[in-house]
């Protein structure tokens, strides 16, 4: 029972230290699992918060909305909305139906 939880803590470090790898995050040695785990998790929603501010700082192109979507992960805008998005993602939009040119809101 030790040793599989020992290897279920070993998984964990490996995966959290693969992730923290893929963040460009500065690993600490000393670390826990659980600081390790925590400092992940926040440079994953920063780089959520970073990427939503490019999102927004470059949508230029006004749809109306024919279905719910989701322009940003975490972001739901239903049908009927008039939102901006990017010029690559309306015109994939466009093309599968999910909105029609729009107008911007005064």
């Amino acid at each position: 029972m030790a040793d599989d939880d020992n290897r279920d803590l070993t998984e964990a470090r490996k995966v959290l230290l693969g992730q923290a790898k893929e963040l460009d995050l500065d690993v600490d040695g000393r670390w826990s699992i659980d600081t390790l785990a925590e400092k992940v998790l926040e440079a994953q929603e920063a780089l959520k918060a970073k990427k939503a501010a490019n999102f927004k700082a470059e949508a230029n192109v006004w749809v109306y909305l024919q279905r719910d979507a989701f322009p940003v992960e975490d972001e739901k805008h239903l049908a009927g909305e008039t939102i901006a998005v990017t010029e690559a993602m309306a015109e994939y939009w466009y093309a599968n139906g999910v909105a029609r040119p729009g107008k911007a809101l005064a």
